[in-house]
Order: structure tokens, then sequence, then C-alpha cells
């Protein structure tokens, strides 16, 4: 049985401790109900929430509300998952000094070394890093924290208002209230897709991509508190309104103030410098756009107040985590059906010139988005087809692991997936299944795609059916083995 262990720690938000142990008592209950006789249940659905502390002693939370715990930490000899809760804001927001919380950074870092899977939410992050688990990670934390994230642990790889991140075995999300995301995706990636979705659907959650768009990054003039930022409301009403040669000595021109103190109010209100803070509202604006418009990407990022594609392109992948086109897609990902989703983004991603060319090649020809969850296909060429038997909404949206089966003991598979964990070319010959079940073996040539600030855009394989090939090989080394044998 899986081990979820759920962390109590003085100081940290009530809510986020008890809903934690709340969701998974009931998403057990839920799933319990849903999945087959145990027998027949899939590998890895069962699974065990514990609550733990420093000691077997009870906790007090931030607004000093005392919460029981099961057991210590150092009574968990092994676990499969730990989650640390939120911690409750200091009188001026900020996040407690995590030099207090030693013990606890101590036994993250040694069961991370085991290889449990470690989250946290909001600012529990902040543990993460003083465990030294966030060095050299992509991670994110609650926009009004990232500043001081980023000035704590300067070796972590933050990325602003990115909703939920999973880098090895390290799950960080963003806001106090996101231990709800942290949970659905525990359950996803210790139990199945089929556990996740079930219990994604009891709490009414979004199971969103890993690397997607935060849904409550978006910005927002009201503070940690709740009240309304009068300077950063007539800001953002003045950037939305601008042209796009709009700068930061206009926004100060306009709000009567210099650009020295502009500059020192959004630092105190958002933490932002004056161009990030322009940036971002105008990113925000092309979100809306990208969800609700068919715009090209090129006449969005004009409306949006971008001077160009390129300045656009660069600021949507810096806030938003993700690809203009990519976003659309997960956007729509929750009303539309996937197939029609994935058909919208092959006409963004290749001209239709390119696709007539594409479609005579005598090669199968795909491309696959690691900005999507799971890296799907979101592209196909006529051959492709034809050497699987799969029509397009078959194979658009899902990952290319599908033409093997249930074939996953081979070879070149850690091969590839080395390469790819590295964006590195490779080559490998795989044993794929068509349509009709029949084996053929695919040569795959697989080469990263880089956009000119070197991000990584998209992955293009290129499909060789060498099957007759390798039957040939066979047969010939079944006769010389035969005449070796004779002679």
């Amino acid at each position: 049985m899986l081990k979820i262990v759920v962390a109590g720690l003085d100081g940290c938000l009530g809510s986020a401790f008890v809903g934690l142990s709340d969701f998974f008592s009931l998403a057990k209950r839920r799933i319990g109900a849903s999945m087959p006789p145990a027998g027949d249940a899939p590998a890895g659905a069962d699974f065990c929430t514990v609550t733990a502390g420093v000691a077997a002693r009870p906790i007090l939370d931030g607004a000093g509300a005392r919460f029981d715990v099961e057991t210590s930490f150092d009574e968990i000899a092994v676990c499969d998952a730990i989650i640390v809760p939120s911690f409750a804001p200091g009188p001026e927001g900020e996040v407690p000094d995590m030099a207090n919380f030693g013990a606890a950074a101590a036994w993250l870092r040694r069961h991370h070394s085991r290889g449990a899977l470690i989250g946290a939410c909001g600012s529990g992050v902040f543990l993460l890093g003083e465990a030294g688990l966030l060095e050299g990670r992509r991670c994110t934390t609650s926009w009004w924290h990232h500043e001081d994230l980023k000035k704590r642990y300067p070796r972590a790889d933050l990325a602003w208002g990115a909703r939920l991140i999973d880098d090895r075995r390290v799950v960080t999300a963003a806001g106090p209230m996101s231990w709800i995301d942290v949970g659905l995706h525990v359950l996803k990636t210790l139990c199945g897709a089929e556990v996740g979705r079930l219990a994604a659907d009891f709490t009414l959650g979004d199971m969103g991509p890993a690397k997607g768009p935060a849904r409550a990054a978006g910005y927002s003039p009201v503070t940690v508190s709740g009240s309304a930022d009068a300077f950063l409301t007539e800001a953002e009403r003045i950037v939305r309104q601008a042209d796009a040669d709009f700068n930061a000595q206009d926004l100060a021109r306009s709000l009567s103030t210099s650009e020295r103190t502009l500059h020192r109010k959004l630092k105190i209100a958002c933490g932002e410098s004056p161009k990030s803070f322009i940036d971002r509202i105008r990113v925000e604006t092309a979100r809306t756009l990208l969800e609700t418009s068919e715009k090209p990407v090129k006449e969005l990022a004009a409306s949006a107040g971008f001077i160009d594609e390129a300045s656009f392109r660069r600021a949507f992948r810096r806030y938003a985590g993700m690809a203009p086109s990519a976003y659309r897609v997960w956007a729509r990902a929750k009303a539309q059906d996937k197939a029609q989703i994935f058909s919208v983004k092959k006409s963004e991603i290749i001209p239709e010139i390119l696709t007539t060319i594409l479609d005579t090649c005598v090669n199968g020809i795909t491309l696959t988005d690691p900005d999507l969850e799971d890296a799907p296909i979101v592209y196909v060429n006529k051959r492709f087809e034809e050497i699987t038997g799969y029509e397009p909404r078959e194979i658009l949206g899902r990952n290319c692991r599908f033409l093997q089966g249930q074939d996953r003991d081979q070879e070149g598979l850690q091969r590839l997936r080395e390469s790819i964990r590295s964006r590195q070319p490779v080559e490998v010959t795989l044993r794929n299944y068509r349509k009709d079940g029949v084996l053929f073996h695919n040569k795959l040539n697989i080469t990263p795609l880089f956009d000119e600030q070197g991000t990584l855009i998209y992955f293009l394989g290129v499909q060789y059916d060498v099957t007759e090939q390798v039957r040939a090989e066979a047969e010939i080394g079944d006769l010389r083995a035969r005449l070796k044998a004779i002679a």
C-alpha cells in the first residue's frame, strides 16, 4: 500500500493541513466506491494517509489552533510522498524563518534521497528550499513570495506565475490554497491517471498540465489581505489602454509620479519592476484573447499591446510557462473534444503549404509539445497515418508510447528517455504496433527544436518502417547460424 504523509508544522495554515487530510480521506472513499473489486483494480490504486510532525504532539497553526498528528517524523521509515502545507503569513505578510525548521528540512531531504515524491503548497515551498531540494530545479510559489524565494534560495530555477511544477520528484505549487492541486498531482503520479481523474471529478479539481499556467497567478490589484490597492488598480487601467510603445517613463508620467517612486511603489506592492508589471498586464490581456478569439498569434500580440511578435512570445513564455499556441490548446482542453483541439493546434503550427510538402514525404513525421502534460503529439503527416493505421483523431493529444502497447521492456526506450530528458538528438529502433495489432519495427529519429532564444519548443520525430530490413537481417543471422552448425 502506498503511504502519503501530510507534514504538520507549527505555524502552518490549519486549513491546508486539515484540508489535505480530508482530501485524501474522502478521495480514497470515492475511489474505492468507483473502482472494480480489489483483484481487478489497477496497481497503485490503494493508498493510506498519515499526519506527522517533528514530535508526536499537537501542532499549533498560524492562528494558534491545535491539531493532532498521528506520529513523529522519526517514526516514518519509508513513504511514497510527503506534502508540506503553506505557512501562515507574518504581520507584514512575510514567510517564517526556515532556519527554525532544520529538523523538518533534513527529514524531507532524507526521504527524497530514498525515492519519495516531495510536494509543497504556496509558502511551504520555502521549506523545500531550506532542504536544498530546489537547487537547479524548476519551481514555483505564490506570486507575492516570488522575489523573497529567489533572494533566499538563488540557486532555485524559479518560474513566475506557474501554477504547478514537478521537476524530478519535487512538486511546487502557487497559492496557499493550492493543496488540492498538489493532492491531485500526487495521486495521479503515484496511483495513475484513472485514480487522478476520479479524484479530480470528486473535488471538481482541474487536472491541467503541470507546466501550464496558473489560474490564480493572473494579476490582480488585490493584496494578500484582500484590500484593493488604488495605485495598482489605476496603473493597470492605464497599461491596458496604452499603445505598444508605452513604457515605464510613460506610466510614471500618467500616474503623476517619478520613475524612481513608481519603481519603489511597484516593488512594495507586487515585487516587480515597472517593465515587468507592464509586460505581465499585457500577457494577461493576451491570455484572455487566446481563450476567447481565433486571432493568429501575430495579430493577437499587437492587440495585447506588444510591439512585435517575438517580444510577445518571450514575455508569454516567461509569465505563462508555455508558448501562446500551447496555452490556447490548454485553455480549450477543459471544454472541447481533444481531437478537435489538436487539429486547431496543427493549423497553428504547420502552415498549409508546409503541410502539403510534409504529406508527400516517404517517412512518418510527428511533432510533440514538451510544454503540454505528457508531451502529446500535436502534428502528424499522412505517411505516419499510413504506417500506423491510426486516424489523426486517434493520434493527436496522445504520447507516442501508445504505439508500444504493453511491450515496454525494450532496450532503446531507456536511451530515448535519457535523450529527451537531456534535450539531445537520438536514433533508436523500437517495436511498435499498428492499429490492427500487427508488429512493425520503427527506426525513430528524434530531434529537439529550439527557438531563437534557445527555448525548447517541439520534438521532431521521423519514423522509418524498417520491418523488412529487420526481418531480412534476422533471416541472414539464422542462415549463418545453420551454416556454422553444419560446418
